[in-house]
């Protein structure tokens, strides 16, 4: 049995870390752990059963109530699929008010890390994406990426990611706009916020502004074995 290995990939919203982490996963025979499905169900839970994803108190008490699975590449709440809806405009603005909780954050962190670890165990590969992935969930992983891009570049990849959903209301400018508020609410939290300066916490940056995912992948898959961990 191969030994077991982590590669976290962290970085703002839209920079293809959904898009990437699969396919490195998928490269390397591994697992491919999406921890921001983990913040996003809980939002979906909340927006679906009316409660105010900016009061704590209650984000906090639902807790027990939500079950969230990841298998493959698809996303469970409570045993129902939610793949697809939790890339939705709602779920995407509601996710930094409740990702903000300390309370929150911790259960999070806990259910990804017991999920990591499990496949360890049967000698996996994990490739893990999110914006604390390697600072929070994972900070002794073998190889932290910091994966970004420049911001006109996100807003088209995300606004192209609402079309495909169905949602054609909104412009590049709104878009544009949000992605500006995601990073600055995202680098500004108080709780585990996203780095400014990634190379100075041990990352291995990659800008994939103008990369294609197979390019931007071998950059990785290089680079693990510059370092021998493959």
């Amino acid at each position: 049995m191969q030994k077991g290995f982590i590669v976290a990939i962290d970085g703002p919203v839209a920079a293809g870390k959904g898009t990437i982490a699969p396919g490195l996963a998928e490269k390397l025979n591994g697992f491919y752990l999406y921890t921001g499905a983990t913040y996003r169900s809980l939002a979906l839970y909340c927006l679906e059963n009316d409660i105010e994803v900016t009061d704590s108190m209650t984000v906090i008490a639902a807790l027990p109530d939500v079950h969230i699975d990841l298998v493959g590449e698809k996303v469970f709440l409570n045993n129902k699929d939610v793949t697809e809806r939790i890339k939705e405009v709602d779920v995407a603005r509601a996710v930094p008010k409740v990702a903000a909780f300390p309370a929150v954050r911790q259960r999070m962190v806990a259910r990804q890390q017991e999920i990591a670890h499990e496949r360890i165990e049967e000698g996996k590969i994990i490739v893990i994406e999110g914006r604390d992935t390697a600072t929070v969930v994972f900070p002794n992983a073998e190889l932290k990426v910091f994966l970004t891009a420049e911001t006109t570049v996100r807003a088209q990849r995300r606004l192209a990611q609402f079309v495909i959903a169905g949602d054609k209301k909104l412009s590049l400018q709104q878009v544009f706009e949000d992605i500006q508020l995601r990073d600055k609410e995202d680098t500004q939290r108080s709780a585990d916020p996203l780095v400014t300066d990634p190379e100075n916490h041990g990352y291995f940056l990659v800008d994939n502004s103008y990369l294609s995912e197979p390019e931007t992948v071998q950059i990785i898959v290089d680079e693990l074995k510059r370092r021998h961990i493959l």
